[in-house]
């Protein structure tokens, strides 16, 4: 297994789209399938943000991670967003979630991009364990979420 740029395996969107698609949709009821899909395709055309990593093996993709510009509506004054941090089920319990946040994180900091921002309705242990902290909770789509920031990888953790 290796995370390499999306642009390096295009031939996967589609089901990396599926995934996100499925697991996050609820919390964008205004967007299609199309819409996640495009914004995947959005990463293959720019060096900076926003960006997609995806886990592979055998030219399959495993799981993703992302740095988008905005993600959460109602709070467009934070930026950039980790976000899309995805394993296939059978892959999880073995640390490929935090490598794969570990190279976005690894991105930001050579681009400048801290702080970085991320909203969860349920991982926050596990954001916590590489240096993330909440500062606020709210709701979204009637389902409550914690927002969490990063100033420096740097300074909270190794990569």
């Amino acid at each position: 297994m290796k995370i390499i740029n999306l642009k390096e395996l295009p031939s996967c969107i589609a089901t990396v789209a599926q995934w996100h698609y499925q697991e996050w949709g609820a919390l964008y009821p205004e967007s299609v399938l199309k819409d996640f899909q495009s914004d995947l395709e959005a990463s293959l055309l720019t060096v900076s943000i926003p960006q997609t990593w995806v886990l592979e093996e055998g030219q399959c993709a495993w799981g993703s991670v992302s740095i988008l510009e905005k993600d959460l509506p109602g709070y467009q004054e934070f930026s950039p967003w980790l976000a899309n941090v995805y394993v296939e089920p059978s892959k999880r319990g073995q640390g490929y979630g935090q490598q794969l946040v570990k190279v976005a994180m690894a991105f930001a900091q050579q681009q400048n991009l801290y702080p970085l921002f991320l909203y969860t309705p349920d991982q926050v242990s596990f954001y916590e364990k590489l240096g993330w902290h909440t500062f606020k909770d709210d709701t979204h789509q009637g389902k409550k979420i914690f927002l969490m920031s990063m100033q420096s990888c740097l300074t909270h953790t190794h990569i």
